[in-house]
């Protein structure tokens, strides 16, 4: 089924917003875990400009690479994705 150009657009704004979000629940627990940019790319196993676009909600990052950053921050997957998707509300 196609997806008419409104949706498409309505689609591309929520994804970015969510990208946005995301960026910001790492940081937050980056911070909150008291690690550096640096520290929290090695523990990721991603480059430090790749943690800083993720940040930045400038990049869209594997699923492997979500598991990864989790893992170094010491929370699920779901808990991550559930503080992004709350700060709507």
């Amino acid at each position: 089924m196609k997806r008419s150009l409104r949706e498409t657009k309505r689609f591309e704004r929520e994804f970015r917003s969510f990208q946005k979000k995301f960026g910001i629940v790492v940081r937050q627990l980056r911070k909150k875990r008291h690690l550096s940019r640096p520290e929290l790319a090695r523990l990721a196993k991603l480059s430090q400009t790749t943690l800083e676009h993720i940040e930045q909600g400038r990049a869209n990052p594997t699923l492997g690479r979500i598991e990864n950053l989790a893992g170094a921050l010491r929370h699920h997957l779901s808990y991550i994705f559930k503080l992004t998707q709350n700060m709507d509300e």
